[in-house]
């Protein structure tokens, strides 16, 4: 196995035309003060959190999430209404590649969408993990000068410690196709969730460059079956991949040839053509044992602890500084371990739902 091909996010609108829901949801986050929005309401299995644009509340189980409006067709007519607005992450459409109208819908069903609403697909992010593929190797200039396709090469992000390249884009985000190619393996390490991607990777743990096109498909004006989500399948995503093969590629630069259409593919597009063959010929999505429910601890995060807990006990002890002299002196200054047993328990019950 040199890589693996999986959908990476998927944005939804459900034109679902009633306040019930919003109605629902939003009275959990109506008069919360913002700070505690930010971090998360607990609701049985989900958590409450603030809206975006004009969705008031979101709800959010682990990396799916559904943001709620009052501006449905019934207060401001018929088709006029912005419906639920569904964010799905690579958790959710790994584990529910199988099966995923039927995931949406149970999904919906615990927030108390019932029946069946006309569902359009406002945005799919396809991503390619290619294994032995150092982004640290890359040439920017060469990917600049044998970038063939209708966009160009219009940024790149370099490493602010080490100066490594770690991202190249190419065209606008607010084009119908969008391309990023970037060092799966830092970001997995920089976010926490290494270990699922070990997992989704087979146990691979060496250099992963992600090929990831993000894709409005109305922007576009790609087939219906990819714009409906009801007619949405793996055999779709062959399709658009297929397209997407070709709408730009990185190529030799050839100073004999003027037409650029006629260069060879460069060594790394042609590992992006190996692994697609490879997966259009029957490779099934990959799965992992962690499922939806991972929660990774990122390095800065254990970083962050190790130099607060430390700086703690300094403050607290100057002489001899211990985790038990700093225990004590948080007990000095009002803050029992059984206070703090009980706030991180009420945190855990967020997380675990996030």
């Amino acid at each position: 196995m040199n890589g693996v091909i999986h959908l990476d996010t998927l944005y939804l609108i459900v034109k679902y035309p009633y306040l019930d829901t919003f109605e629902y949801w939003y009275r959990h986050a109506e008069r919360v003060e913002y700070r505690f929005l930010k971090e998360g309401i607990r609701c049985g299995d989900f958590v409450v959190k603030g809206g975006s644009s004009c969705y008031k509340v979101s709800v959010w189980q682990h990396d799916a999430r559904a943001y709620f409006t009052d501006q449905v067709d019934q207060k401001v007519g018929e088709n006029k209404g912005s419906g639920i607005w569904v964010q799905l992450g690579p958790m959710f459409l790994i584990h529910h590649a199988n099966n995923l109208q039927v995931a949406v819908k149970e999904f919906l069903n615990l927030l108390g969408v019932k029946g069946d609403y006309p569902t359009k697909i406002n945005r799919l992010d396809l991503a390619m993990d290619l294994f032995e593929v150092s982004m640290k190797e890359q040439d920017l200039d060469f990917w600049r000068q044998g970038w063939v396709g209708r966009s160009k090469v219009s940024d790149f992000h370099l490493n602010s410690r080490t100066g490594d390249l770690e991202t190249i884009y190419i065209g606008s985000r607010k084009s119908a196709v969008f391309l990023r190619v970037y060092d799966k393996l830092a970001q997995a390490i920089s976010e926490g969730d290494i270990n699922y991607w070990f997992d989704i990777w087979q146990g691979y743990q060496g250099e992963v460059a992600r090929v990831e096109w993000q894709v409005k498909p109305k922007d576009g004006n790609f087939p219906k079956d990819l714009q409906d989500f009801e007619n949405f399948s793996g055999f779709t995503i062959r399709e658009l991949l297929n397209y997407l093969l070709e709408w730009g590629r990185l190529c030799i630069p050839n100073p004999s040839d003027s037409n650029n259409r006629r260069w060879e593919d460069a060594p790394f597009w042609k590992k992006v053509r190996e692994l697609t063959y490879s997966w259009r010929d029957g490779v099934d999505w990959p799965l992992s044992r962690y499922g939806k429910e991972f929660h990774g601890i990122s390095e800065g995060y254990v970083n962050f602890v190790s130099g607060t807990l430390s700086g703690a006990m300094a403050r607290f002890k100057l002489e001899n500084p211990s985790f038990i002299g700093m225990i004590d002196g948080l007990q000095e200054n009002g803050h029992s371990m059984e206070a703090i047993q009980r706030i991180a328990a009420k945190k855990a019950a967020l997380i675990s739902r996030l």
